[in-house]
């Protein structure tokens, strides 16, 4: 993230940052005058003073801009106080070698002599060149929290978007329209397995309900609405399914809602499972995390879009975590690990 804000901030950076940040210098360096012209009860020529400060003033506050800039970029320190210190002690020491450097330029080796009017005027550039310093923090500053909050709020939006996405793609008019094709044959054939289907159907919807704004479950509230899931599929199936579930992960571990339910139903939308080509899923789950894998026979028909893989990537990025996706000329595999 550390890239974007910086092109965010860099992006920020103007013509009008850049007028106002020149007026910003001129009316310090106005208001310095004045003040050095009060306390050393020295009067001097107001336009030869600002002709001959303004252009050096101007390229010293666009090298402290730089030098802060610099210090952002390439120095990862998150201590707000040490790096203003560090910016403060740069451009001062900067600003110094260019006073010297001028005078040097206008009256020679006599511009390192013990000269009080050039002490003072040091002391003040220092103060003007330490107050614009503090300006440029607080340009960075405030351009950085506005680049976070915005990021933050686009965050909000893709969660807010893929849980939208998630609670659609789950209660898909074809699945409800397969069980209930299901559940009314089998009203007919077995009404103690129309019971128990109609159950746990019922268990499926209330959970993808009663989830949807959790961000995360447990392990054992998502295996529990997972085996209602799989035994839905596998009576629609038959034995052109077959699911395997092993766990030896303790249940209390978190994981994103209806996430293993995703990887399942991805599994036997995008491969055939026919009695002659049955399609086999298997979950492995220990404590290092969730392996979900299915022997690769894909449907010439199926939507290679992965919406729904896509989603769980998003959620999961969200959560800082990650999702490896490994797949052979036999097998495609999804590693996730737990939230917590």
């Amino acid at each position: 993230m550390g890239r974007w804000l910086e092109l965010k901030m860099m992006k920020k950076i103007d013509k009008k940052h850049i007028i106002a940040f020149a007026l910003i210098v001129t009316t310090l360096l106005i208001f310095f005058y004045y003040m050095f012209q009060t306390l050393t009860g020295k009067e001097k020529n107001f336009s030869q003073f600002f002709v001959i400060n303004l252009f050096p003033c101007l390229f010293i506050a666009s090298v402290d801009f730089l030098i802060v800039h610099t210090v952002y970029k390439y120095f990862k320190i998150y201590n707000i106080y040490f790096r203003i210190i560090l910016d403060l002690f740069i451009c001062s020491l900067f600003s110094i070698l260019v006073i010297y450097l001028c005078n040097f330029a206008l009256i020679g080796f006599s511009a390192f002599d013990n000269d009080p009017e050039l002490l003072k005027s040091t002391i003040f550039i220092i103060l003007w060149n330490s107050i614009i310093v503090l300006l440029i923090e607080i340009f960075f500053y405030s351009q950085r929290q506005a680049a976070i909050e915005k990021k933050i709020s686009i965050i909000e939006k893709e969660k807010i978007q893929y849980q939208y996405e998630t609670l659609k793609a789950q209660i898909n008019p074809h699945f409800l329209f397969n069980s209930l094709n299901i559940l009314a044959s089998l009203a007919y054939e077995n009404q103690e397995k129309a019971n128990l289907f109609a159950k746990k159907m019922s268990g499926v919807y209330r959970y993808l309900l009663l989830t949807n704004e959790r961000p995360f479950v447990t392990l054992k509230e998502e295996l529990a609405f997972l085996d209602s899931y799989i035994f839905l599929e596998q009576i629609r199936f038959q034995d052109n399914l077959l699911i395997t579930v092993k766990n030896d992960a303790d249940l209390n571990r978190k994981v994103i809602p209806v996430s293993l339910q995703l990887l399942v139903e991805n599994a036997i939308k995008h491969n055939v499972a026919t009695s002659t080509k049955p399609l086999i899923v298997r979950i492995e789950i220990n404590e290092n995390g969730i392996l979900v894998a299915n022997n690769l026979q894909l449907r010439n028909t199926a939507d290679r879009g992965g919406v729904g893989l896509k989603n769980l990537y998003k959620q999961y990025t969200l959560s800082n975590k990650t999702i490896d996706v490994v797949k052979t000329e036999t097998e495609f595999i999804i590693k996730m690990s737990f939230l917590d």
